[in-house]
């Protein structure tokens, strides 16, 4: 899923552990991103744009694999857990490191591999070919996380102006991504700013913290009624 999807999941995270520095927990659930972003600029990774001019991650077998998924989460828990010596943060950095190859494999076409080492099986319910029914789970998804961190309504037009600005992304990834084909650096290049771009925004409407629940209106009693 886009960058502001995920993003918006740390905002569970925090909610569930209020401790939790949200840059720390926005850097776990971007962590297998990240690493993509790195290995593109590197040339071990690739993506492909076929004659369509359709996009085609093709080949992340590193970043995110099912296995690599897992074992990033499990190296940010034990970091955190027995390095910063919190065992109360650390469960919720793991399972957002996790948490992002799960989404990608709802979002992505079959290119996610169990290991990093076998081509096949490889597995993606694909829901990015269909641009607008993408966008709608993924605007959900982060409205979703709203109403679990109980954020303000400025953190709310947030996140909706975030997967706005996905739109364009995803209707070139689905047939008009030629002009990325000449240029390796273009997409990793755009995915790192999407991803700058909505950690700031979240992490500047989300500092305030979440909303105090609205107080119960009080019941009158038979006093209240008859003063």
């Amino acid at each position: 899923m886009y960058a502001a999807a995920h993003t918006a999941l740390t905002l569970v995270g925090k909610r569930k552990a209020p401790a939790a520095p949200l840059l720390g927990l926005m850097l776990a659930a971007q962590a297998s991103e990240l690493l993509w972003v790195g290995l593109n600029y590197l040339g071990v990774e690739h993506s492909t744009v076929d004659q369509a001019g359709t996009l085609h991650l093709e080949h992340l077998p590193y970043s995110h694999s099912v296995l690599s998924g897992l074992a990033l989460g499990a190296l940010l828990w034990a970091a955190v857990r027995f390095g910063w010596r919190r065992a109360d943060i650390a469960a919720v950095v793991g399972l957002l490191a996790v948490s992002h190859i799960v989404l990608d494999v709802i979002q992505q076409e079959p290119d996610i591999r169990l290991v990093p080492w076998l081509a096949h099986p490889a597995i993606g319910l694909n829901l990015g070919a269909n641009p607008y029914l993408d966008f709608t789970v993924e605007t959900a998804l982060s409205l979703a996380c709203w109403v679990c961190y109980r954020g303000s309504m400025k953190l709310l037009i947030g996140l909706l102006a975030l997967n706005v600005l996905n739109l364009p992304l995803m209707i070139a990834g689905h047939g008009a991504a030629a002009p990325m084909a000449g240029n390796p650096a273009a997409l990793p290049t755009v995915i790192l700013v999407s991803i700058l771009l909505a950690w700031t925004v979240t992490w500047l409407l989300a500092r305030s913290g979440p909303q105090p629940a609205a107080e119960p209106e009080p019941i009158a009693g038979p006093e209240s009624a008859t003063s």
